[in-house]
């Protein structure tokens, strides 16, 4: 650009621009401004980025280009969204960089003194300069700078679309018409386009038919939207929804303390480094260190919670109290399809059980053959425990018109009419029925540590319950099920037969086989396997963590074991000191929420570190209260997490299978953390939407 062309631009992005346009000469000078971007394109034709994604910008500064790099036409955007992810956080050295970027011109030197330096310091021992420095105030100017920059309402587009107080209102009924149809969407994960959203069409997609519907009933809204919005303002395309969803997925992860969900991140590599730096790239996105991670949740894959080279080793090597903790309802799942998958008997049992759903599931006519015949005994033989499943089977056995299925039925009766199938029948009603409960336990919501780890404790001595006195009674039931359905009985006392071959002979009788190989081994690497996932290490920080529970008058609280919880977190306590401050501060805090009514009907964690803040305890009890935000770390030990990621299968439907990473992503925060996003006013979603990219329209 030439020395004109700068000082034009200078003039249209100073804080007098109004004024400045003012002058009779603005149209020409407007010409001759769109004439200088044209040339400035030209200029940049070797870049040919004309849109930037704002969202994959670097976050370290260090990283970042310089703005001649970028177009023209997208600078000043570029530089609102650096100094949207910097100024939040005020750090010294990516402040001061944005300002050097902000205000990329000559006379950010000014006198040609050096407060923002690019090649080191000159006349640093002067102490004259320290006078000029504090005279001269060049940072509250560069910050009014980038102030100015921030206000797009002294921005040069905003003057060229000055509105009167009619339109302004009319665009804040428009722009909140589209924000509540939008959070109606969000909040229900319902897809927001159509497939032909033209005038004429008969379904214009939900998001379209809704503002319809709005407009059709309310009059000052169908004033200002759709037929009667300007045709440069309507506030309905794509790019504008999704602006708006963007604007309500910050606005939800700003309005809570505790998220389950803040966002989703594409990778398409799964290992183990590939996934430690994206969580990196996250946690450094909202400002997060990556050195105080105390917690960690993932699945049981070996690149995830692998004891060597899995993320959860990768991620301790660096911050040691990253205490790996994985959910429970999935472990109990892990622990069960471990035994299924492991054990032939019971692999034999769930294939076919499998089997007989698909052949009974795969036809309308069979399920609805099945539902006329067991209407009126099914009550009755649930409780009786002489349910009978054959006859559809038997039916289709002998009807010649379904040949692909005929044969199949006949082999899956036989399997469900032997000695076999009812013997794992039982021994895995006695196993699932123990789990069962457990398992609907752990995924209440409201479920705390201690009920959760005494659950797990129940289950596992029910199951060895089993083991030591239940194989009478099993094979009792096993017996008198045979009787009752016509299926034949083996003599315990009879060599056992494996199915391939009698010649060889079998060293043990079938006794043997069913209570030692079968019985025994099931229940045994079952209770191996709850014991192997709900391990004793992270028992033992669970226990410690449920002392802090505030139920029943702080029935719970034990000195020595939350003691022994901070010892866990040396990089929160690290000396001796520390501990012995911890240890007076938790004497008298039991004392004092004991006495204080305000405490008295709290029931969780999280209620707990809430009244502490109200009540300004947390100012009294620092220690005690770093010891609760360690325990709200954990969240993972109920099903909440799992039921966050089950969400995904709700909001990204076949519908839907063409959204973006990001738009999934903020889609995803809202919907699940739906009760924050109800908490937030328009007027919030309002600000943030306006400050995701310039608007031709500003509130």
């Amino acid at each position: 650009m030439t020395v004109r062309q700068k000082a034009v631009f200078k003039c249209l992005r100073a804080p007098h621009a109004q004024d400045f346009l003012k002058l009779k000469s603005r149209m020409s000078l407007f010409k001759f401004f769109k004439k200088s971007d044209k040339n400035t394109v030209e200029d940049n034709e070797q870049h040919k980025h004309m849109r930037v994604d704002l969202s994959s910008l670097p976050i370290d500064p260090a990283e970042r280009p310089s703005m001649e790099y970028y177009h023209m036409n997208q600078r000043d955007e570029i530089r609102r969204a650096y100094l949207q992810k910097d100024l939040s956080n005020l750090k010294t050295i990516s402040f001061h960089k944005v300002l050097l970027e902000v205000n990329n011109e000559d006379s950010i030197y000014l006198g040609g003194s050096d407060y923002f330096v690019k090649s080191g310091f000159k006349a640093w021992n002067r102490k004259s300069g320290l006078d000029d420095h504090r005279a001269g105030n060049p940072h509250i100017i560069a910050v009014q700078k980038c102030q100015n920059l921030m206000n797009q309402r002294q921005s040069i587009t905003t003057a060229f679309e000055k509105q009167t107080t009619l339109q302004e209102k009319e665009n804040c009924i428009r722009l909140n018409a589209s924000i509540d149809c939008i959070r109606f969407f969000l909040r229900q994960g319902l897809a927001f386009r159509g497939h032909d959203e033209t005038d004429d069409s008969d379904n214009k997609g939900n998001f379209l038919e809704l503002l319809q519907w709005l407009a059709d009933r309310y009059d000052v809204v169908d004033r200002a939207v759709l037929k009667n919005a300007p045709k440069n303002t309507q506030l309905k395309c794509s790019d504008i929804q999704k602006d708006i969803v963007q604007a309500c997925s910050d606005a939800t992860i700003n309005g809570e303390v505790v998220e389950m969900f803040v966002g989703l991140r594409h990778v398409s590599d799964t290992s183990p480094l590939t996934l430690k730096a994206t969580i990196y790239d996250m946690l450094s996105k909202w400002n997060l260190s990556n050195t105080s991670i105390r917690g960690q949740g993932y699945d049981g894959a070996s690149n995830m919670s692998g004891a060597f080279n899995g993320l959860k080793t990768l991620i301790m090597n660096e911050a040691k109290s990253a205490y790996f903790i994985h959910c429970f309802a999935h472990q109990l799942q892990l622990a069960l399809v471990f035994v299924t998958k492991n054990h032939t008997k019971v692999n034999d049992f769930f294939d076919a059980v499998s089997r007989l759903l698909n052949i009974i599931g795969s036809s309308y006519k069979r399920r609805d053959n099945l539902r006329i015949k067991q209407a009126n005994k099914v009550m009755e033989a649930l409780v009786e425990g002489e349910l009978e499943s054959g006859t559809v089977l038997e039916d289709l056995g002998r009807d010649n018109s379904d040949r692909d299925r005929k044969a199949e039925a006949i082999h899956i009766l036989r399997l469900l009419k032997s000695f076999d199938f009812v013997f794992c029948l039982h021994l895995m009603v006695d196993i699932l029925g123990v789990t069962n409960h457990l398992n609907t336990t752990l995924q209440r919501k409201d479920q705390d540590i201690v009920n959760a780890m005494n659950q797990v404790s129940s289950s596992k001595r029910a199951i060895q319950e089993i083991r030591d006195v239940g194989w009478e009674p099993l094979l009792g039931n096993v017996t008198l099920f045979c009787d009752k359905h016509a299926v034949r009985i083996v003599d315990m006392e009879d060599e056992y037969y494996d199915g391939f071959s009698r010649r060889r002979g079998s060293q043990v009788n079938n006794l043997h086989h069913y209570h030692v190989d079968v019985f025994k081994a099931v229940i045994d690497m079952q209770l191996q396997e709850l014991n192997h996932r709900f391990n004793e290490a992270n028992t033992k920080l669970l226990l410690c963590i449920a002392c802090l529970c505030p139920r029943e008058s702080f029935k719970a609280f034990d000195l020595d074991k939350l003691m022994e919880m901070a010892t866990l977190y040396r990089e929160d306590f690290p000396t001796e000191y520390d501990l012995q401050v911890l240890e007076v501060e938790l004497k008298n805090y039991i004392k004092d929420v004991r006495e204080d009514e305000r405490f008295n009907q709290l029931k969780s964690i999280g209620e707990l570190s809430k009244k502490m803040v109200e009540a300004q305890k947390h100012i009294i009890y620092p220690k005690v209260y770093l010891l609760l935000k360690l325990a709200l770390i954990l969240p993972v030990a109920t099903a909440s997490v799992e039921r966050a990621f089950s969400a995904m299968k709700l909001v990204k439907t076949d519908v839907r299978n063409k959204m973006g990473d990001q738009f999934l992503s903020d889609s995803l925060v809202s919907y699940i953390e739906k009760n924050v996003l109800d908490s937030i006013s328009n007027d919030t979603i309002v600000k943030l939407y306006q400050a995701i990219r310039p608007c031709r329209v500003q509130l």
